[in-house]
């Protein structure tokens, strides 16, 4: 590790953990390398190399040396922006340490993808920026899960490929890869077509604007949709976590304002 070179990256810090008494572990996502597991020395006391301080959902420039396959060196991290307030604010606080968290426990490394380094980015900025909304987390998990490969199939049969089946239900089995069409979802449970709609919408959205339109015309949709929206996420993803997910209690915490049916 000591002929690494150290380079400069965009990053997200995603986790730290202790590593000796004046050490961190230090989990960062890349848009160049993916998933980075770095030791930070002295991380603790140095404030010179890592200003304001090392905190999950932080987002700036790490310098990193980087060792394959193994662990990698933290020189330095400097924020974009100030988070020493996140931690007074528990609704943003608990919407950003859940897609930290979610992403560390779903993503492998390294596998670098540049567009879902953007889209947890925007993810952060939104929920820092703005109010916090529930359809940013539902746009995220969509996007993760379609970056592993593991998004179920929205608009075509997950079985042959062709049209879903009209009608305001569609055929629809996990087990099967998702939609299906009339012929190979005779038997299927049914979901929502406004809902899996809305999903689709979330996913497709790329420029700004499309991104504020998508977001707007979710949140706009009535309460059961979103949480229908929210429940189906949720058994998606909870089909390839290993264990519950710890910030998941923060939402339960939340005031009743920020802590709807739909907004967790």
């Amino acid at each position: 590790m000591n002929g690494a070179r150290a380079e400069p990256t965009p990053a997200v810090i995603l986790a730290t953990r202790s590593l000796g008494e004046a050490d961190l572990l230090v989990v960062l996502l890349t848009p160049g390398r993916g998933k980075i597991r770095a030791a930070a020395r002295h991380a603790r006391k140095s404030r010179r190399r890592f200003p304001g301080g090392l905190s999950g959902g932080a987002v700036g420039e790490a310098i990193v040396a980087v060792r394959d396959g193994g662990l990698s060196r933290l020189e330095g991290f400097s924020p974009r922006r100030d988070h020493s307030g996140l931690g007074r604010d528990l609704t943003r606080f608990a919407y950003v340490a859940y897609v930290c968290e979610l992403t560390d426990a779903l993503l492998s490394e390294p596998e670098p993808d540049p567009a879902l380094f953007t889209a947890l980015c925007d993810a952060i900025a939104r929920t820092m920026d703005e109010q916090p909304q529930a359809v940013v987390l539902r746009r995220y998990e969509l996007t993760l899960l379609r970056s592993l490969g593991l998004l179920p199939a929205l608009d075509l049969c997950a079985a042959c490929g062709d049209p879903v089946a009209p009608g305001p239900t569609i055929p629809f089995d996990e087990e099967r890869g998702g939609a299906l069409c009339l012929v190979h979802g005779k038997t299927a449970a049914r979901r929502s077509r406004a809902v899996l709609e809305a999903a689709g919408r979330l996913l497709d959205a790329t420029a700004e604007t499309d991104v504020d339109d998508a977001l707007a015309a979710v949140s706009e949709r009535p309460a059961a949709d979103r949480r229908l929206l929210r429940d189906l996420v949720t058994a998606w993803l909870r089909r390839h976590l290993r264990q519950p997910l710890r910030s998941r209690e923060f939402f339960t915490k939340l005031p009743p304002s920020m802590a709807s049916s739909d907004d967790s």
